[in-house]
This record gives structure tokens, C-alpha cells and sequence, in this order.
């Protein structure tokens, strides 16, 4: 839970670990595409890189429109439910945190 990620980070610090911590946060329910055809449309966008030469910050922006392509769009909707997912996550965990500290 957000309590329990703050506590883990809250704690850390108490014992001058200042480090960060990582929490994993899966994707939405109903929100993801089926393994099989992601892992073809990579598949296909990482060949078409090799192909075409890409190297550096050419890449990412390619492959995620190769793949977007691929996948009708899906692929862009479940990115931005990732992320809207992650940032609810992450702003319940910020709470938590100042709960937390709150004097």
C-alpha cells in the first residue's frame, strides 16, 4: 500500500539511509494488450531499427510509433494508462509520506 511504501522509505531514512526506493506498480487492469501481440509488434519495430541504422535518442521515438502503428493505437492508450496509474500511485505514496512527517 502508499502507507507501506512510506513507512519502508520513512524508516530507511531514520537509519541515514538516504537512498530512494522503487516501488513496482502494475499495469491497469483491462488496460493492457494481449503478450503475444506486443511482443510481435517490438519484435518487428526493433528489426526495422536494425535495418535502419538507428542508434541514440532516434530509437525510442521510433519504436513506440512503430509500434503504436502496429497496434491500432492501443499500444498509446495503454502507455497513458500506465502513466496516469503511476502518478496516482506515486501522488498516494506523497501523502503518505507527508502523514508521515506531519508534526
Amino acid at each position: 500500500t502508499a502507507d507501506d511504501a512510506a513507512r519502508i522509505a520513512a524508516v530507511g531514512w531514520a537509519l541515514g539511509l538516504n537512498r530512494g526506493i522503487l516501488v513496482g506498480v502494475p499495469p491497469p487492469a483491462g488496460q493492457t494488450l494481449e503478450s503475444g501481440r506486443i511482443e510481435a509488434a517490438v519484435s518487428v519495430a526493433l528489426a526495422a531499427v536494425e535495418r535502419r541504422g538507428l542508434r541514440g535518442p532516434d530509437v525510442t521515438p521510433f519504436l513506440l510509433a512503430a509500434i503504436a502503428e502496429a497496434t491500432g493505437g492501443e499500444s498509446v492508450a495503454a502507455n497513458l494508462a500506465l502513466l496516469e496509474n503511476n502518478a496516482r500511485v506515486g501522488a498516494e505514496i506523497a501523502v503518505a509520506l507527508c502523514r508521515q512527517f506531519a508534526v
